[in-house]
């Protein structure tokens, strides 16, 4: 299991900005690789990575059939604990320049760690959703062997793993924060208004969940499709299929089909 929390708990990282501490099923030294090499980037961010990883080098990150560029000056690279990064450009959000990012490691059990990350400098909620995104890729590549990292054509179904991947983590402050403020949905039962208050279900029926198994997925262009079964108490298992259409990172439209019938009969 992995858990995401909104304050972040680290002294060491303090200041205005994005602050979210991840709990990770993987060693210090496998989760600071990840996040202190050039190989590892690649593999829950973006392939597209040039430059040393080395305190006093330079990384650049490009993002595929995007004009778009960031570049970060490495501060610090202490092993396996802390990586703080200094942005130096980017070419499309110019409030990133001169913002610090940050990880942060440290022990959680013998085969676990927490991971503190800062994105400091900016208001939080200005770069929130992706970093949601991001982190949650990096827990699957150090857990699963297999990120998300951003890749043109799959963004849609990034964003739906991401999203899928929070909730069932039950972390439904990170779901919630994938979903546009005018949401719409379409579900066998029950009607919401918007955002918040398909968020509110989700959360309630989502702490029913004992656990999800993802069975495929599909995303081309801007719309995703998931099918899981889900394991609930007093439900039992039933079977979801959840289609999404994603524009600009958020989740615009939810669809739902599955079997109402155990669901109608508890009412």
């Amino acid at each position: 299991m992995r858990r995401l929390r909104g304050e972040g708990v680290n002294p060491s990282i303090a200041g205005d900005g994005y602050v979210r501490e991840v709990t990770c099923q993987a060693t210090r030294e496998r989760v600071f690789a990840a996040v202190a090499t050039v190989g590892g980037l690649r593999g829950w961010w973006t392939p597209i990575v040039a430059g040393t990883t080395r305190a006093g080098g330079q990384l650049t990150f490009g993002f595929e059939d995007m004009d778009e560029a960031i570049v970060m000056r490495v501060d610090e690279m202490t092993g396996p604990s802390r990586v703080r990064w200094t942005c130096l450009d980017h070419s499309s959000a110019a409030d990133w320049s001169a913002t610090t990012i940050q990880f942060e490691l440290s022990d959680a059990g013998s085969e676990g760690c927490i991971l503190t990350f800062g994105h400091l400098g900016l208001p939080a909620e200005e770069v929130a959703a992706g970093w949601d995104r991001f982190l949650n890729s990096l827990v699957s590549l150090v857990e699963t062997v297999q990120g998300a990292p951003f890749r043109a054509g799959e963004a849609a179904l990034d964003v739906a793993r991401a999203y899928h991947h929070a909730w069932t983590a039950h972390d439904f402050d990170a779901a919630r924060r994938f979903l546009a403020a005018d949401l719409v949905t379409e579900v066998p039962i029950n009607t919401y208004a918007g955002r918040d208050d398909f968020a509110a279900a989700v959360a309630s029926f989502g702490a029913l969940a004992e656990h999800v198994d993802l069975l495929a997925e599909f995303g081309s262009g801007n719309q995703a499709l998931l099918l899981y079964d889900m394991h609930t108490q007093p439900f039992g298992r039933f079977r979801v299929a959840e289609h999404f259409t994603v524009s600009e990172g958020l989740i615009q439209c939810i669809r739902h089909v599955h079997d109402t019938a155990v669901l109608r009969g508890a009412e």
